[in-house]
């Protein structure tokens, strides 16, 4: 699928703007952002149900900007459910088939594989109210699927879950997608949703694009501050590029002496950037404990505060340079009872990543 040069307005607010992707045949590509960045309306335009007012859209060799939605070939798995009541679970998942004039005995038994593939085989002949919120969820998914689309469109499926059972639909979801070879593209703006369905993760903000990659990449060597700030936590600080050479840069932040390597984008001698430092990346020892300074920048800091969290320990720590305490998780900690005073943050030089202010 190809999505290029797509803008839309709405009165005088620009939702999308000149956005460019390719995606891949058979991936799940996930839409990650806040609220009005422009996901849901880029999911729609992709289904028919909006227009772009300029740039076109393809799935493989087929041009389908002015092709209406129930041609496109295209599947949407709504926020709601929107499934029939009055309808069995069979006749939920059926109905896009009998819509197409598909004879009965076909419809029975894609309806029953259908039902195999979402694990709700034996529920065909109950009812939506009947089912747990997960169970209609999967209705949904089998319906969207049995049409046999090109690809399938998700916005935000699981947000009317509790946490447990949106972790097991969203498994099974993963499942699904992997097993049927299906392109996906979801929307969302849970970042931990997105990390673990996605092959490649689309990071928006006020309609642009800010970075497309693999959930690895853009989580530790995200594009700019939005990205940086928006995926998971993370420390920043201003810093001036003294020397590059090939994927290693030597940098001054504030008093300290910082070295980042594995750079995947290009920077020169003389620039101001932005270091990030993700909180676990980060070792904490105290004064005069003998330091694992072998490929690693070593800064000093001051303890603030502490909170015992369970799984692990949240240090506040007071830095010499940036305009915030950085934070710093030890996990598995033991105890509620960690460091104080005065320390020194040991930070591995491939997990100083570097990126521009904008």
């Amino acid at each position: 699928m190809k999505l290029a040069g797509l803008d839309k307005w709405f009165g005088k607010n620009h939702v999308v703007r000149d956005l460019h992707l390719d995606i891949k045949p058979g991936t799940m590509t996930t839409f990650l952002g806040p609220s009005g960045c422009g996901k849901t309306t880029t999911l729609r335009m992709i289904a028919g149900f909006q227009e772009p007012d300029h740039g076109r859209i393809s799935i493989g060799d087929r041009d389908i900007t002015d092709v209406p939605a129930y041609r496109r070939n295209t599947a949407m798995v709504f926020q709601e459910y929107a499934l029939f009541p009055h309808m069995t679970v069979a006749e939920n998942v059926g109905y896009g088939l009998l819509v197409r004039g598909i004879r009965a005995d076909e419809r029975k038994r894609r309806v029953r594989a259908a039902l195999e593939l979402v694990e709700l085989d034996g529920m065909g002949d109950r009812f939506p109210g009947q089912l747990s919120g997960g169970q209609q969820q999967r209705v949904a998914l089998a319906r969207a699927l049995i049409v046999e689309p090109d690809a399938l469109l998700l916005d935000e499926p699981l947000s009317n879950l509790d946490a447990k059972l949106r972790e097991s639909v969203r498994m099974e979801l993963h499942r699904i997608q992997r097993r049927t070879g299906i392109t996906a593209i979801y929307v969302t703006h849970d970042q931990e949703e997105a990390f673990a369905l996605s092959d490649e993760v689309v990071v928006m903000s006020e309609g642009r694009i800010q970075q497309a990659g693999p959930p690895d990449e853009v989580y530790y060597h995200p594009a700019n501050r939005f990205v940086a700030e928006f995926v998971g936590t993370i420390n920043l600080a201003p810093a001036l590029v003294t020397e590059v050479s090939g994927s290693v840069a030597a940098m001054q932040c504030a008093s300290a002496e910082v070295v980042a390597t594995g750079l995947t984008r290009p920077i020169r001698a003389g620039q101001t950037v932005v270091i990030g430092v993700r909180p676990e990346s980060v070792q904490l020892c105290s004064v005069g404990e003998p330091l694992p300074t072998e490929d690693a920048n070593v800064l000093p800091g001051r303890i603030a505060g502490a909170a015992f969290l369970g799984h692990k320990l949240r240090y506040t720590v007071e830095v010499p340079f940036g305009s915030t305490p950085w934070v710093v998780d030890q996990f598995d900690p033991g105890s509620s009872v960690g460091l104080s005073g005065e320390v020194s943050l040991v930070v591995p030089r491939l997990r100083t990543h570097v990126m521009s202010e904008e």
